[in-house]
């Protein structure tokens, strides 16, 4: 089995080095960042352990209860999910029906290469079809397999939850399901959350966080956030934190979970694939590195007690069945690209499939992994 922890890192000493141990390379950060610059402090949070067997066995449950019950647009089934308690409400999930030709929904999609993408001027770059929607699923599962959690922050009971960026609505419904007491919106630029059944908790909008919600100033407990990165420009950053700023309750928290695309332990091959990949989001003023620097933009935006946590997630068999499952979500990832990744190398698209086909042994002989990097903030009360 492979590992997907996080690990502490203590403070540093008076020589400016890091004292005590840490059970990984990669640490969890907890940062007081009333300056601009980091000052990790010691940290509290337990180090995770290696992924282990049960989490893969609940991984595995819960792919097996959304495959199997799951209904989309395309293929008509329904869809079941449960929380923990028996108790919460059970839901099923109805995607927004799909249109099948580019003239039925026109207005508010266009075509790609037989893929569906959002008709409006984002910048982000994976399409919004039935497809997408399912990898969207379970990549869900793998987060919450590998981070052990849905959240970090605390949430009030009767509390109130925004998710920017909700997407097909997974983690909301997640959240929803076994948290019936609290209330959660989601939004998103694309309708492709249920608009039929879903959490007698949730409700959701077709809105635009980074140009501003309808919701009212002060109303939420906790702003949630993830997976933008590859739609997001330096001034989108400051966009959404500031919005999150405003719709946020004095105390309320606003956690992002991304990734910077980096793969660590990476062959050549696989380098030359995500540097086409940065290259094609640098050519929409796209920089996924600003991930790593999400502190600091959120200390600018006015928030206080801002920390980062690091999560290693495994890509390929050696890190079990996340890392099996983390491999076919990256790889489905960049087939969905490769136009983008071709037009950056100006190669065929061809040329562009035989480089990544060279990415599946390299995943193997260098054990590759990525970094998910989570960071949260409060507002001053």
């Amino acid at each position: 089995m492979g590992t997907s922890h996080s690990s502490s890192r203590t403070s540093k000493d008076s020589n400016g080095q890091y004292s005590g141990t840490s059970n990984s390379k990669y640490a969890s950060r907890n940062n007081s960042v009333s300056t601009l610059d980091r000052h990790p402090q010691n940290s509290n949070a337990s180090s995770s352990s290696p992924t282990t067997s049960n989490n893969s066995s609940s991984l595995h449950k819960a792919l097996s209860r959304r495959r199997s019950s799951n209904r989309t647009a395309e293929s008509g089934s329904s869809h079941a999910s449960s929380g923990h308690n028996n108790a919460l409400l059970q839901y099923q999930h109805e995607s927004q029906p799909l249109p099948s030709t580019q003239e039925e929904g026109e207005g508010d999609f266009k075509w790609l290469h037989g893929r569906r993408y959002h008709n409006t001027g984002s910048l982000y770059m994976l399409p919004n079809d039935s497809q997408e929607v399912d990898r969207l699923h379970t990549q869900h599962y793998i987060f919450k397999a590998a981070i052990e959690k849905n959240i970090h922050v605390p949430i009030p009971e009767n509390g109130r939850v925004i998710d920017f960026g909700c997407g097909p609505a997974t983690w909301a419904m997640d959240m929803a399901t076994e948290m019936s007491t609290i209330n959660f919106v989601g939004v998103d630029i694309s309708p492709i959350y249920p608009t039929a059944i879903f959490p007698r908790n949730c409700n959701f909008y077709n809105e635009d966080f980074v140009e501003g919600v309808s919701q009212p100033d002060g109303v939420f407990d906790v702003v949630f956030q993830r997976n933008v990165t590859c739609g997001f420009t330096f001034e989108n950053w400051q966009k959404a934190m500031k919005e999150a700023f405003r719709v946020l309750k004095p105390g309320g928290y606003y956690e992002c979970v991304e990734s910077d695309i980096t793969v660590e332990n990476a062959g050549p091959q696989t380098n030359v694939v995500f540097e086409h990949l940065r290259m094609s989001m640098a050519a929409r003023s796209v920089d996924p590195s600003i991930v790593r620097s999400l502190d600091r933009l959120m200390a600018a935006a006015g928030f206080k007690d801002i920390q980062v946590k690091e999560y290693m997630i495994p890509v390929g068999d050696w890190g079990g069945k996340v890392g099996q499952l983390w491999k076919q979500n990256m790889f489905a990832i960049l087939d969905t690209v490769r136009p983008h990744l071709a037009k950056a190398a100006r190669i065929s698209e061809s040329q562009v499939q035989e480089i990544v086909n060279a990415m599946h042994q390299e995943t193997v002989a260098f054990k590759s992994h990525q970094i998910i990097y989570v960071t949260y903030g409060r507002k001053p009360l």
